[in-house]
């Protein structure tokens, strides 16, 4: 991690835990995309693998398994170009895991049926664009949210509500460019 991932997963709040919302906002080629989709993947797994055992930001706090979503801007560009790729390579070796793909064959849809350690998972990721609609974010009931990128304020808060009962973290990593709410 570089000095600016490494603040971003170990931050915390006057009480000594990670927020419920973090935010990477950084310029360009800074790490974000990449620092933020290790970030889902250890949620999924209950880990951040990178770290030593005994580190203190090694486990998370949360129940395995478990369903996350990835927000990105583009399904036909963001997620064969940049979400899917960095994904791909940050997936442990180890893990066995399926991938689902829309009828363009874009990726929306990761399974865990193994952890790092070849335990049963069963955790998963949905990835969903910018360019689907609001509904489109509201039914699923999801453990954590990762916006790759400012999502639409519609957006944001369909998701927000489908987040109610379960009171999951959430993490943005974007250039602020856009979406000035």
């Amino acid at each position: 991690m570089n000095e600016a991932q490494s603040r971003f997963v170990r931050a915390k709040n006057g009480k000594g835990i990670t927020p419920r919302r973090r935010l990477s906002e950084l310029g360009n080629k800074s790490g974000k995309t990449h620092i933020g989709l290790a970030e889902d993947i250890a949620h999924a797994l209950g880990a951040r693998i990178w770290l030593d055992e005994d580190d203190p930001d090694y486990k998370i706090d949360i129940q395995v398994p478990n369903r996350g979503l990835i927000g990105c801007e583009t399904l036909s560009h963001s997620v064969p170009e940049k979400i899917w790729p960095v994904l791909k390579s940050l997936i442990p070796k180890t893990c066995v895991y399926k991938a689902k793909k829309n009828p363009q064959g874009v990726v929306q849809h990761i399974t865990f049926f193994t952890d790092h350690n070849g335990r049963k998972c069963g955790s998963e990721f949905f990835i969903r664009s910018y360019d689907q609609q609001p509904d489109d974010f509201e039914g699923i009931d999801v453990h954590w949210a990762h916006w790759d990128e400012p999502p639409p304020k519609a957006i944001l808060q369909a998701a927000e509500r489908g987040k109610v009962v379960t009171n999951a973290p959430s993490w943005f990593t974007m250039t602020p460019l856009k979406e000035a709410y």
